[in-house]
């Protein structure tokens, strides 16, 4: 169809080119009765060019619209996929921070209980130490008592030998 209409006008042309020229004026004599009859016949061949431009330009413009759907639905599947992906960052980043948090909490009550075992044994040990310091100190008064009474009968044994004696 193309060829068609660019054949006219390159009967057009050459009936032009090939014309009468008219001397110093640069005009050419032309058969008007075969311009106008070419010119019909362009004419009656632009309808079908036209349409089919016509539906040149739609099927480009479907084409274009198909393509445009497609890139939204790629941009929104993409923007779902990096929306997801960075929830799931942010979840990974929040159980992080949370088991983070856990073993922070979990070493203080671990330094709190060894801190606190610590105090416990050493008041424990005080106390033993007190007690047992009481108990050395009541065993040597008792070693005392028991001295001065073994002293005592001793003599008492003594004044009596010698009261027998005499």
């Amino acid at each position: 169809m193309d060829n068609d209409i660019m054949d006219l006008l390159n009967d057009v042309e050459e009936i032009i080119d090939h014309g009468t020229k008219i001397p110093m004026t640069g005009k050419v004599l032309v058969d008007d009765i075969v311009i106008f009859e070419l010119l019909d016949r362009v004419r009656a061949a632009i309808p079908e060019e036209i349409t089919n431009a016509k539906w040149v330009l739609k099927e480009r413009q479907r084409i274009l619209d198909e393509a445009q759907v497609e890139a939204q639905n790629l941009m929104e599947r993409g923007k779902t996929y990096v929306d997801k992906m960075a929830l799931e960052n942010e979840v990974v980043k929040q159980a992080q921070v949370y088991g983070e948090d856990i073993v922070r909490q979990a070493q203080t009550f671990a330094h709190d209980v060894k801190s606190g075992a610590v105090q416990y044994a050493d008041e424990m040990l005080q106390h033993v130490e007190k007690s047992l310091y009481e108990t050395l100190q009541s065993l040597r008064k008792n070693r005392e008592e028991l001295k001065g009474l073994a002293k005592e009968e001793r003599e008492r044994a003594g004044k009596s030998e010698k009261e027998k004696v005499e």
